[in-house]
């Protein structure tokens, strides 16, 4: 009997046979135990990413009922959405991220240099866990003491109990903590000098009227949680992926201006964005089936990535590929702001994982992933490696 039960931890291995049953027998399934409906198929997970009017944020991108009133980037559609959205979105362009490559390399060599006579490495915990967050902190303007701190507190926030279909108390806890962080970071700002980051830039939003103080403590919630995971799980997964296909990886050492592409099809294949939610607004007509107004909606962005109506050959793992359609960073106006920073992060961290590993193999039997519906990747990837590539 076909279940697809995101709470559940055995899903999180493998969930890829599951979600060929979904596209192939029940595109518009609905999980009763849990109440929501879920979408598996490429065309119709990026119809509703486009139709905000009718598959609506406004009710959170989570399964489970949102729990804060004040809008978020995140849990907000047009008009509030666009005018959230429209104050740094400046800040993410491709040519803006550029200027942070040398910075970006900098700190990925000096993460790796402990480890490079070592042959053995956690690609999560010595590196790719400490990156991201480190970049996202310089930008939102935190020091560097408080990054670890920080690090821990947003990965209880994605962390789910199995079977439980709520935030876990700890998860609860890291978000007042957060959320207590960050306003006491905005009383110090108040009577010092003006730093030129994110957190400035809403800050003086909020000074002209244009955002709440609730609403930038909001988007700066978002931000350090987004800054963190996506870059972070995508590079434990591209590392596991290249491990399980040595022709793939064979291929990248002979041609390495493949590298963008091979990251866009780790984020199509096995990508960390693994699911947001949507609430209906009305009825919705599907594939014989009605889902309900009001009803939260699962838009499994992984399965509608391996979705064969869309991609030839969508099970298999091609670094040539360079799917830059896929559905990894979302789409439609929720579409990920800081996909830019995304992709220079995870290219930089390849180029200096691969140039110090050459030959790797990682132990499959020390992986350790994380289990949340929504982010899909690992919190440990031990890694053996030496010898030329």
């Amino acid at each position: 009997m076909l279940d697809y039960d995101p709470f559940d931890y055995a899903l999180h291995d493998d969930p890829y046979a599951t979600y060929r049953r979904l596209r192939d027998e029940a595109p518009v399934f609905h999980n009763r135990k849990f109440d929501f409906w879920a979408l598996s198929r490429y065309d119709d997970c990026l119809a509703a990413v486009r139709n905000f009017g009718v598959f609506s944020s406004a009710q959170g991108t989570t399964l489970e009922p949102i729990k804060a009133e004040v809008p978020t980037l995140i849990n907000a559609d047009p008009p509030i959405h666009t005018k959230m959205r429209h104050l740094i979105a400046g800040m993410f362009t491709p040519a803006k991220v550029a200027v942070l490559e040398e910075s970006v390399r900098e700190l990925a060599r000096e993460l790796l240099a402990p480890h490079r006579d070592s042959g053995r490495i956690d690609i999560i915990t010595d590196f790719a866990a400490k990156l991201p967050m480190a970049i996202i902190c310089r930008l939102l303007g935190f020091p560097k003491a408080d990054e670890d701190m920080l690090r821990g507190l947003t990965d209880a926030v994605v962390h789910r109990d199995e079977g439980v279909f709520e935030m876990p108390d700890e998860g609860m806890h890291a978000s007042y903590a957060l959320y207590g962080y960050f306003a006491e970071d905005m009383k110090r700002r108040a009577g010092a000098a003006p730093r030129d980051d994110i957190i400035a830039t809403l800050m003086a939003a909020e000074a002209a009227g244009d955002l709440t103080h609730e609403e930038v403590l909001g988007y700066i919630f978002i931000l350090s949680i987004a800054g963190n995971e996506t870059t972070t799980k995508l590079i434990g997964n591209m590392i596991y992926q290249l491990h399980r296909h040595p022709d793939q990886l064979a291929i990248l050492r002979a041609e390495p201006d493949l590298l963008p592409s091979a990251i866009e099809e780790t984020m199509r294949f096995d990508g960390p964005t693994q699911m947001m939610a949507r609430t209906t607004t009305r009825d919705v007509d599907l594939h014989g089936r009605t889902i309900p107004a009001g009803a939260k909606v699962a838009l499994l962005f992984t399965c509608a990535n391996r979705d064969d109506r869309k991609y030839d050959r969508a099970e298999i793992y091609d670094v040539r590929r360079n799917p830059r359609d896929h559905l990894g960073f979302g789409g439609g106006l929720h579409a990920c702001l800081g996909a830019a920073l995304a992709r220079l992060e995870a290219r930089v961290a390849m180029e200096e994982l691969l140039a110090m590993m050459g030959r790797f193999a990682v132990d499959e039997s020390a992986l350790q992933r994380m289990h949340s519906p929504q982010v899909r990747g690992f919190t440990h990837v031990p890694v053996e490696f030496g010898g030329a590539a």
